[in-house]
């Protein structure tokens, strides 16, 4: 979940991102599956092999999601 104060116009500049959550249970937007193979800078899906980058690095780093 975005913190109030992480939410700005950036994130309209930058258009929408879907990240991986280490702490959360996260389901793939490809095919809806639950097994990822975890690496340092994003997570793969087990079934579908769809790439997310991981929130936390999203948050430092603006250009890892550009649209």
């Amino acid at each position: 979940m975005l913190h109030p104060d992480m939410v700005s116009d950036h994130i309209k500049d930058r258009g929408y991102c879907m990240t991986y959550d280490p702490w959360e249970i996260n389901r793939c937007p490809g095919c809806g599956g639950a097994q990822w193979y975890v690496g340092r800078m994003s997570a793969e899906c087990g079934f579908c092999a769809t790439v997310l980058m991981f929130a936390a690095a999203g948050r430092n780093r603006s250009d890892l999601c550009d649209s």
